[in-house]
């Protein structure tokens, strides 16, 4: 790839995902923006963050008892790289804290151990699959990479490789349905356009936390307390109340600059199906079923049209 088409395809991306250039340029892939481009350990992490994050009580499933889902209420914006996943943020400490916290007997998320932490970055990896994850300060414009801590770091206050998986991190990452290889890519996505705004506002992922001022106008802005992803092998669905609405998320998997490649979408009006490959994704949010909803009460009525999704 070219200087100049690595720089195109950087500016491309970072319009929805919020990074800077170097942030969005450490990421971009050989022939598109990289969101999905990525080592099978980030893969399967990524997809792993999804059920973490996409379970809340009081509907989620037991992933929720991890209370990862917490992150969602920061602000942050991520970078998704090949070999690694970077949250940035104005309080690093506070983001990892989600999922490994200082003192506790056991890890918030199971099978996170640190490798470094300072005032403004944290390095953790994810024992189970694998994969690494930073937390950095926004302001902080050099890429971060710990393989081992640096002078300042107070990792020893946290569970450490020294520290074994123990029994029930095992039980509780085993715990997970079976996921085929096209869902992996399907829940992976949701992560890596966790917090994306389309660049003309038509659609925004934005967290899941708060519409951002000129998206949509008649939705609900705030996102409702229950979420709940689940399913097995190629059947995926995930369900919750408030904002984005469904055809935000939809654009987000599929939307031609930033989508997953190969994915596609069917609005079926109480709900979309999101698909790749074999494997489905049906998002149903709880405004666009007015009779059954997730929270036990009516929604808007309205459903934004989004373009791209077929009908």
């Amino acid at each position: 790839m070219s200087h100049s088409t690595r720089a195109k395809m950087a500016e491309q991306r970072a319009a929805y995902t919020g990074e800077t250039m170097p942030q969005a340029r450490a990421g971009v892939a050989r022939n598109d923006h990289g969101l999905d481009h990525c080592t099978p350990e980030q893969l399967h992490l990524r997809s792993l963050l999804a059920l973490a994050l996409f379970n809340r009580h009081p509907y989620g499933l037991p992933p929720a008892d991890w209370h990862a889902h917490r992150l969602l209420t920061y602000t942050f914006h991520l970078s998704p790289r090949y070999d690694d996943l970077v949250i940035f943020t104005r309080d690093p400490e506070q983001a990892a804290n989600c999922f490994l916290m200082e003192g506790m007997d056991t890890p918030v998320f199971p099978g996170w151990r640190a490798t470094c932490v300072t005032d403004h970055h944290i390095r953790l990896n994810h024992v189970p699959t694998g994969a690494s994850l930073g937390v950095e300060k926004s302001d902080d414009h050099n890429r971060i990479v710990c393989a081992r801590p640096c002078s300042e770091s107070a990792h020893e206050h946290y569970h450490t490789y020294e520290s074994p998986v123990s029994d029930l991190e095992s039980m509780h990452v085993g715990g997970v349905p079976p996921m085929s290889d096209a869902a992996r890519v399907l829940l992976a996505g949701l992560i890596s356009r966790l917090c994306l705004t389309a660049p003309d506002r038509s659609w925004a992922t934005a967290r899941w936390h708060l519409r951002p001022r000129g998206v949509g106008s008649g939705e609900r802005s705030l996102p409702e307390p229950g979420r709940r992803l689940w399913g097995a092998h190629d059947h995926w669905e995930l369900r919750w109340g408030g904002f984005p609405d469904a055809a935000y998320v939809a654009s987000a998997l599929t939307a031609p600059v930033i989508g997953i490649a190969g994915a596609s979408a069917l609005d079926r009006g109480h709900e979309i199906s999101v698909r790749y490959g074999p494997a489905s994704l049906i998002l149903q949010e709880s405004s666009r079923n007015s009779s059954k909803t997730l929270v036990g009460r009516r929604g808007s009525s309205r459903v934004p049209r989004v373009p791209g999704i077929l009908r």
